[in-house]
């Protein structure tokens, strides 16, 4: 093992596909929130001298992108932490591979979604190679309807992500064991301490003694 790839395996913690998956869910929320009533309409005119007006949100694929973007990281978080011999190697594993979020669920030991869950992440499965990123497939065949950002959509990705969220902190507070001699670092989230059962007095007090040390530095280093 040289030291690149345990250092690969170091920054592949799921800690760090957490960290990313948080920043652009955070990311899709400001965007949402400031662009929610703005819209777009289209005026098209017939061969036939018939029209058609119609509107959809004026960002939304942006959107759905960053959400889909933002559940494959946690996706494969939760992936590695159940099996951290996906990067024997100093590389990812073939089950890591891919951008099919149901695909990569399905490969999950300890989650198991509802078929409403499922149906969201097949729709942000689509999102992500294409109405995400282009205005069209690679080919014709491969043209489907697309969906818009809603508030309905919008919500269901935040209660979906709170749920795989809360497990990958399950699987992960205590630390956990990884190829090469690598040991993967426990993983605090605070913000959820109120909902993890399994977080112990013992835990919650280190927890303070973390947030008022973090608190301090920060205040340090604004003086």
């Amino acid at each position: 093992m040289t030291d690149t790839e345990k250092q690969f395996i170091e920054q592949a913690a799921p800690e760090f596909w957490y960290s990313y998956a948080r920043e652009l869910a955070d990311t899709a929320e400001e965007i949402f929130k400031k662009s929610k009533d703005q819209w777009i309409a289209y005026s098209i005119g017939h061969a036939d001298g018939g029209s058609e007006i119609y509107g959809r949100p004026l960002v939304s694929r942006p959107v759905l992108l960053l959400h889909g973007l933002s559940f494959e990281n946690l996706i494969k978080g939760l992936l590695i932490s159940e099996e951290p011999k996906l990067l024997n190697g100093g590389k990812l594993g073939k089950h890591l591979l891919g951008h099919d979020l149901v695909k990569l669920t399905d490969r999950l030991r300890t989650v198991q979604l509802n078929s409403e869950e499922r149906n969201l992440l097949a729709m942000l499965s689509d999102v992500v190679p294409y109405h995400g990123r282009y205005p069209v497939p690679k080919a014709a065949q491969d043209l489907k309807p697309e969906r818009y950002i809603s508030d309905d959509i919008h919500q269901a990705c935040r209660v979906l992500f709170d749920h795989l969220e809360l497990q990958l902190y399950r699987l992960n507070y205590k630390g956990i064991d990884a190829p090469e001699g690598v040991r993967f670092s426990s993983l605090r989230l605070m913000h959820r301490d109120g909902d993890a059962d399994f977080v112990t007095d013992e835990h919650k007090f280190e927890h303070e003694n973390l947030r008022t040390d973090f608190l301090s530095k920060i205040k340090g280093s604004e003086s």
